[in-house]
């Protein structure tokens, strides 16, 4: 069959759709792709959207009916934020993959493009539920879901240290000391810092949410400076603090867990999903994952809990016309049933397209951090709904407390707690 060109229609800046032919053809084409446009991505992404564009493109007969991109490696977390601070900075992007938690900071600054029309049509009938809610605010869609892997687990090595083992944090440090080996968390950020206060045995995985008035002022409800959240405070800051000093715990990124896998020197580390193909190379057949440790407190075993989200591409509304347009284009073919089972298949990230996710494709080679992050998932709190921007350094400073025990200014860690805390508090 001969493949049609569908013409792609926006009748306002704020309106993204598709207008489609007639002839009964169900394979999806787009016009007006062929304006040259930026897209910001992860290394790693830039090799799913390398791969969807060549397929699609070597499809096409004719030039102008083929993508023309400009990918630029900047991490989902990077991305969301420098856009937020200068939509119009030099080499800006149309299109970028943002974490969902980014998403009403750059709506509130007029930056992320609606989605509407056949596109939102599209996204709200095949992607699943929860990860089109992530990409929402009052009821209005903003981006295209790609995965629902944002979350976190532990990575172990199980030559140095057994299922058993991992699954206590103390059990884990003491076995890591006695070999001479380290365990990695970047408590010091608060995508992680979050995890002993929003135990379900702790504060709750609801312990943190935010939500904007009329105003568009942001508060928050936090109860990680109440008694329990004091006494856990106090708990792992001692377990962790003298084993911070000796270097059996350690903090980084990725690429400190990728050296640490290779040289052997880390026995387990806290990451996700993103981390698996390296860290097979690495590690082999000895490579594990499981949930996150609990940590112990008067006999009592508290679950360490965790975010979760969703990766969201997001159109930049102060690119111009032509180039959203080309830029919704290739949005909506990397929510396709194929364009996600291709990104499972090369960055093993978890699929949120529905057909993708209850394919035999993924059920039947789930990866070892798949099946992590699902029995983790069940002591995650979803991240749009607990964190936005203004989280960010308050979660870091409390983490970094955890580690050092540094009390500066204040009294004890119940003032520490409450004065972080009560930033969140404030409207504004």
């Amino acid at each position: 069959m001969k493949k049609r060109i569908f013409g792609l229609a926006l009748s306002a800046l704020a309106v993204v759709g598709l207008a489609s032919c007639g002839g009964g053809s169900d394979e999806i084409q787009y016009g007006e792709v062929n304006t040259k446009f930026t897209v910001w991505a992860a290394d790693k992404e830039i090799e799913v959207i390398n791969a969807v564009i060549k397929k699609y493109n070597d499809a096409q007969e004719n030039d102008a009916d083929k993508f023309n991109v400009d990918l630029v490696p900047v991490t989902e977390a990077d991305a969301g934020t420098t856009v937020a601070k200068d939509p119009t900075v030099a080499g800006a992007p149309a299109l970028f993959l943002c974490a969902d938690d980014h998403i009403y900071n750059l709506i509130s600054k007029d930056i992320a493009l609606e989605v509407q029309g056949t596109y939102k049509d599209r996204v709200v009938n095949n992607i699943a539920e929860s990860s089109v809610t992530a990409a929402s605010y009052n009821g209005k869609l903003y981006g295209f879901p790609v995965t629902s892997d944002n979350g976190y687990f532990l990575w172990y090595n199980k030559k140095h240290v057994t299922e058993e083992e991992v699954g206590s944090l103390e059990s884990l440090l003491a076995k890591a000391k006695s070999l001479g080996k380290k365990v990695l968390m970047d408590i010091p950020n608060g995508y992680y810092a979050n995890s002993f206060f929003m135990s379900p045995e702790a504060c709750g995985t609801d312990s943190l949410r935010w939500s904007a008035d009329a105003d568009g002022k942001i508060k928050y409800t936090c109860s990680w400076d109440d008694t329990t959240g004091v006494k856990v405070a106090n708990y792992i800051k001692n377990l962790l603090v003298p084993y911070y000093a000796d270097g059996t715990f350690v903090v980084g990124g990725n690429d400190v867990i990728l050296a640490g896998f290779q040289d052997d020197s880390i026995i387990a580390a806290v990451s996700g999903t993103w981390m698996e193909a390296d860290l097979l190379k690495a590690a082999g057949d000895n490579l594990a994952a499981t949930k996150l440790p609990t940590y112990t407190i008067d006999e009592k075993a508290y679950q360490m809990a965790s975010f979760s989200g969703t990766k969201v591409y997001c159109i930049n509304k102060t690119r111009p016309a032509a180039e959203q347009r080309a830029a919704a284009a290739l949005a909506d073919l990397l929510t396709t049933y194929e364009s996600q089972i291709t990104r499972y298949q090369m960055r093993s990230s978890i699929p949120c397209n529905n057909q993708a996710a209850a394919s035999e494709e993924f059920v039947n080679n789930a990866t070892i951090s798949s099946k992590a992050l699902f029995a983790q998932n069940e002591f995650a709190a979803v991240q749009s709904q607990s964190a936005e921007a203004r989280y960010w350094d308050i979660g870091k400073a409390i983490g970094q407390y955890l580690i050092d025990g540094q009390l500066g200014s204040y009294a004890d860690t119940a003032a520490l707690l409450k004065a972080n805390v009560d930033q969140l508090r404030v409207a504004q």
